[in-house]
């Protein structure tokens, strides 16, 4: 059996795999991740007295060249071979060859998209032995960030979804809330006092609370996106808050130019990709700063960029010169 796993899904990949290691009784065994390119021809074996195996091929497809016969012959070992891959070029002749063979089997793993999200956690939670409902469900997908998906859209309609979260992240927080609840059905209360917004939405609370100048509640939120790092992580979280930060700035930014320039809703929802409940939130923002302010503060996030990455001050103190570039 020779198979193709696409989409950015890779919870369910991993999930798809171990389900087939337990029914063939196979060991699984990777390549990719250090460049090395195993021979096809050496799966076409078909030793009697060896376990199967499951040959992961990650991000490989495109480094073979295909041949008619290939994937029949690999199709005839008892060995599985899958190539795994997030997205193919289908504008090289060799993907659309590998591709268009009858022999590879084509299995596509999206992220749950919008509200598929919340049924998707209502299906995890009662797989993993818990209950919960969909109210529950729905404010749990909220807090992972279903709603922030980037759209891009051509001809007025979406042709490509971003979604800023993970099924690693949401297993995460599942098996948190279950074991939290011990056996009772999980309430919107317990998803509201547990489960941890995703980092985009967290930044739109902190950018929200330094333009009104509420310092006490900015370094509540500033401990709670670092809390659990440990040092060895710490100036990669401090670098990731200074990155999130400035990219949000650069949204508001950019809307205070469009708004400057007049240009409706639709337009900008139409050239950003974003959901509308998006715009409404950072439109909402931008107008509690001066633009000014706003590039100004680009400006000195860059260089602390820099200086995090380049310099040798201790990131804590770094940390220290971001908030005192945003409340001056």
């Amino acid at each position: 059996m020779v198979s193709m796993l696409l989409g950015s899904d890779d919870f369910s990949k991993k999930m798809h795999i171990a389900e087939l290691a337990k029914k063939h009784r196979a060991e699984v065994e990777f390549f990719g991740a250090d460049g090395t390119r195993p021979e096809l021809a050496g799966f076409f074996g078909q030793d009697l007295f060896a376990r199967p195996k499951i040959v992961i091929l990650e991000n490989l497809l495109t480094g073979y060249g295909y041949s008619a016969g290939l994937v029949e012959k690999l199709s005839a070992s008892k060995n599985i071979i899958i190539f795994q891959d997030t997205k193919l070029d289908k504008r090289l002749s060799g993907n659309k060859q590998w591709l268009a063979d009858k022999n590879l089997e084509i299995l596509t793993f999206d992220l749950p998209h919008g509200t598929e999200l919340d049924n998707w956690i209502i299906k995890r939670v009662k797989e993993l032995g818990g209950l919960i409902g969909p109210a529950a469900a729905g404010l749990l997908g909220f807090k992972l960030g279903r709603d922030d998906a980037k759209e891009t859209r051509f001809g007025g309609k979406v042709v490509a979804v971003e979604e800023i979260y993970n099924l690693w992240q949401a297993q995460a927080e599942i098996q948190k809330l279950i074991s939290y609840s011990s056996g009772r059905e999980i309430t919107e209360a317990d998803v509201q006092a547990l489960a941890s917004e995703n980092g985009e939405v967290d930044v739109f609370n902190l950018i929200s609370a330094i333009a009104e100048n509420r310092r006490r509640e900015t370094m509540t939120l500033l401990g709670r996106f670092l809390a659990g790092q440990s040092t060895v992580d710490e100036k990669g979280s401090i670098i990731q808050l200074n990155a999130l930060l400035s990219e949000q700035f650069r949204n508001v930014a950019m809307v205070q130019d469009f708004v400057a320039r007049k240009t409706t809703d639709n337009e900008i929802l139409e050239i950003s990709g974003w959901k509308s409940g998006r715009l409404f939130v950072i439109k909402k923002i931008a107008a509690r700063f001066a633009p000014d302010k706003v590039r100004d503060t680009l400006n000195k996030l860059a260089a602390l960029d820099d200086e995090l990455k380049t310099g040798s001050v201790p990131p804590k103190v770094l940390l220290d010169l971001i908030l005192a570039q945003l409340f001056v």
